[in-house]
C-alpha cells in the first residue's frame, strides 16, 4: 500500500481528482489535509500510481510525491530536531530538498528549510534531475504534521514542489508568471524577429516579456500601455478592442497570445475569427477564464470551438492561474 500527497488549484479539486480517477481508479483518498492537499492511497507503487503522466502532462494536477513518513510538529516549532532526524533517516545525501507549508501563516519555510537542510543541497533555480526529498507541512486541529517522501524527480509530475516553477525574471505584475509558465510547461521557443499579436494587452506584461524575447508585438488594447512600452519601436500600439482591430488587420502573425478577461466562448470564436491572420503552423496561448461552476462542460464547449482551426497541442491548470487554465494551441495547416 503506497501513500502520496497531491497538489492541485484548491479551485480545481475536484476536476484533479476526476483525472486521477480515470487513469487509475484504485486509487483512494485518505484525507483532505488542506486547500489543494489530498492525501492519497494506492495498491501499487508510486512509480506506478505517477506512470500515466511520465510522457505527458495531466491538466489539473500539479505534483505528487510519496509517504514515507508522518511526523507531528506539535504546536510550534519545538519538534523540528525530530523532523531533521526523520529526513536523515530516510533520505540519501543526494537527495535534493523540497519543503513547503500548506498552514496559512507562522511557519517561516526559507528559515525552516535552511535549518533542515544542513550540508544537503536544497533546490532553488536548478532543475532537480535525480532524487528529491519532499516536505509538507499541514495543520492538524490546534498543531502541525509534516509529511516526508523520497523519489526520482521525474516520477512527481513536475520536478519542483508542488509544480512551482521557480521564475528569478522580474514581471510587471501577477500575468506575467503566466505566460513564464506556460514557455517552461508546453517546451515553447519563442524566435528572436517573430511577430506576435498580444490581445487585450494592457497593462502590458506580456508584451512587455515578448520584447524582452525580441518578438516584434502588435499589442491591442482599449487601456493604456506601460509607459516604456509606448516609447518601444517594437511596439505597434492598437488603442481599441480586439473586436474592432479584427476589421482593420491585414498582417500575418507568428504568435497570437490572448490573456483577456473575456467569455470563454466569446473569447474562443474571437481566436477563430484571427486565426486567418495567424501563419500556416503558427502558435498561441490563450488563457480560459473560468467564471462558473459548471468548468468542464464549458471547457469542452469551447475546445470544440478552437478545434475548428486550431490543434489543441496542450491544456494546463497553470500553478499561476487562479479561475482558468491555458491552451497552447497551433493553426491547423
Amino acid at each position: 500500500m503506497t501513500l502520496s500527497i497531491l497538489t492541485c488549484s484548491p479551485y480545481f479539486v475536484d476536476l484533479a481528482l476526476n483525472e486521477l480517477s480515470r487513469c487509475q481508479p484504485q486509487v483512494t483518498i485518505s484525507e483532505r489535509l488542506a486547500p489543494g492537499y489530498t492525501l492519497l492511497q494506492a495498491p501499487f507503487s508510486f512509480d506506478k500510481l505517477t506512470h500515466p503522466w511520465r510522457h505527458r502532462s495531466p491538466i489539473y494536477l500539479h505534483h505528487l510525491f510519496p509517504v514515507h513518513t508522518v511526523l507531528s510538529l506539535g504546536t510550534n516549532f519545538n519538534n523540528l530536531t525530530a523532523l531533521k532526524n526523520a529526513i536523515e533517516k530516510i533520505a540519501p545525501s543526494d537527495a535534493d530538498l523540497q519543503i513547503r507549508s500548506a498552514v496559512e501563516s507562522g511557519w517561516p519555510i526559507a528559515e525552516i528549510q535552511q535549518f533542515l537542510s544542513g550540508n544537503r543541497r536544497t533546490t532553488s533555480i536548478q532543475k532537480p534531475r535525480g532524487r528529491v526529498l519532499s516536505v509538507l507541512i499541514t495543520p492538524e486541529q490546534q498543531a502541525y504534521r509534516a509529511y516526508l517522501g523520497v523519489s526520482w524527480a521525474t516520477q512527481n509530475l513536475s520536478p519542483w514542489a508542488g509544480g512551482q516553477i521557480p521564475i528569478t525574471e522580474s514581471v510587471p505584475n501577477r500575468a506575467g508568471y503566466k505566460l513564464l509558465e506556460s514557455l517552461d510547461v508546453f517546451s515553447i521557443h519563442l524566435r528572436n524577429g517573430d511577430h506576435a499579436l498580444d490581445l487585450g494587452a494592457a497593462p502590458g506584461a506580456w508584451t512587455t516579456l515578448l520584447r524582452r524575447r525580441g518578438l516584434r508585438v502588435t499589442a491591442v488594447a482599449p487601456t493604456a500601455l506601460y509607459p516604456w512600452l509606448t516609447f518601444d519601436e517594437g511596439v505597434n500600439y492598437q488603442p481599441m478592442l480586439a473586436e474592432e482591430f479584427l476589421e482593420r488587420c491585414q498582417t500575418t502573425f507568428d504568435l497570437i497570445v490572448n490573456d483577456m478577461k473575456l467569455d470563454v466562448q466569446d473569447s474562443a470564436r474571437l481566436m477563430v475569427d484571427y486565426a486567418r491572420h495567424l501563419r500556416s503552423g503558427g502558435i498561441a496561448i490563450m488563457t480560459l477564464k473560468l467564471r462558473n461552476r459548471n468548468f468542464a462542460r464549458v471547457m469542452d464547449h469551447s475546445f470544440r470551438i478552437l478545434r475548428k482551426v486550431y490543434k489543441i497541442i496542450q491544456v494546463r491548470q497553470l500553478v499561476s492561474n487562479r479561475h482558468e487554465v491555458t491552451l497552447f494551441l497551433r493553426r491547423k495547416e
